[in-house]
């Protein structure tokens, strides 16, 4: 599942990454506002996906017993 989400979150990055450049660097004539939102909406599902990834990650090392004999 932990895979599965830090995938999810690359893919989600990348075309965010592409869309807002293309916003922020038109081809040619006007910037699209189409490009701004489908770079947000990646944008946002990759950070959201990044996120949850971090929070079970966390969220498992710190449910580990930690002994003080082990020192």
């Amino acid at each position: 599942m932990k895979n599965l989400l830090l995938g999810l979150g690359v893919i989600g990055l990348v075309p965010g990454a592409w869309f807002l450049y293309k916003y922020l660097y038109p081809d040619s004539g006007g910037a699209d506002r189409n490009d701004l939102v489908l770079g947000g909406i990646c944008a946002g599902v990759g950070l959201i996906c990044f996120a949850v990834f971090f929070f079970m990650k966390f969220r498992e090392e710190g449910e580990q017993d930690i002994s003080i004999t082990k020192f």
